[in-house]
């Protein structure tokens, strides 16, 4: 009869023990599934916060290459603009040139431009329409030889001896000169406006 109490004993240690083992077991189980849904949350959290990092960069870049986009366009309207400006003033020059404010600035312009050539073979080159009001204004200069020439410009190109020293005072080369700064004023005045 002992033995049946030691099976019986025996069992119920086993029981006990494999009880104790399964507690354990889920206990485990329980501890490394709440361990694993953090490792994974934290990792989740990981990528998250790498992927908003790289789109964020990606965003940055995408608005950077944008405005850069819109700024080369507005630029390059505004250097079309300042071109055409240019090219309207070059078109006008012909008229100027008949200007009396022109005419009337043409005897110290010549002057101005003669004091760096001597007098003696000195040649003052013309458009054929402005010829005659140079010649008025050389009156007094008689070494000064006068030529109007149709490919001159609008203005005058004063030659000395031998072609050694030249002024070019030919309003073409005037806005030429001037082009950089008109160029700036016009950009200044664009970005004033509203």
């Amino acid at each position: 009869m002992a033995k049946p109490g030691l099976d019986t004993e025996l069992r119920r240690s086993a029981e006990r023990t494999s009880e104790s083992i399964l507690g354990a077991a889920r206990s485990d189980a329980k501890r490394l599934g709440t361990e694993s849904e953090r490792v994974v949350e934290d990792r989740r959290r990981e990528v998250l916060k790498d992927k908003e990092a790289e789109y964020g960069a990606e965003a940055r870049v995408a608005i950077a290459a944008e405005r850069h986009a819109a700024m080369r366009a507005v630029l390059l309207a505004r250097t079309h603009l300042v071109d055409r400006v240019l090219e309207r003033a070059q078109a006008l020059l012909p008229d100027v040139a008949r200007n009396e404010a022109y005419l009337a600035t043409l005897s110290s312009e010549l002057t101005d431009a003669l004091q760096f050539v001597e007098a003696e073979g000195t040649v003052v080159r013309c458009s054929e329409d402005l010829g005659p009001a140079v010649r008025d204004r050389m009156r007094d200069r008689p070494a000064v030889k006068v030529e109007p020439e149709a490919d001159v410009g609008t203005g005058f190109v004063v030659v000395g001896a031998e072609g050694t020293v030249v002024v070019d005072g030919r309003l073409e080369t005037r806005i030429d000169r001037l082009a950089s700064v008109l160029a700036i004023e016009i950009h200044t005045r664009l970005q004033e406006e509203p």
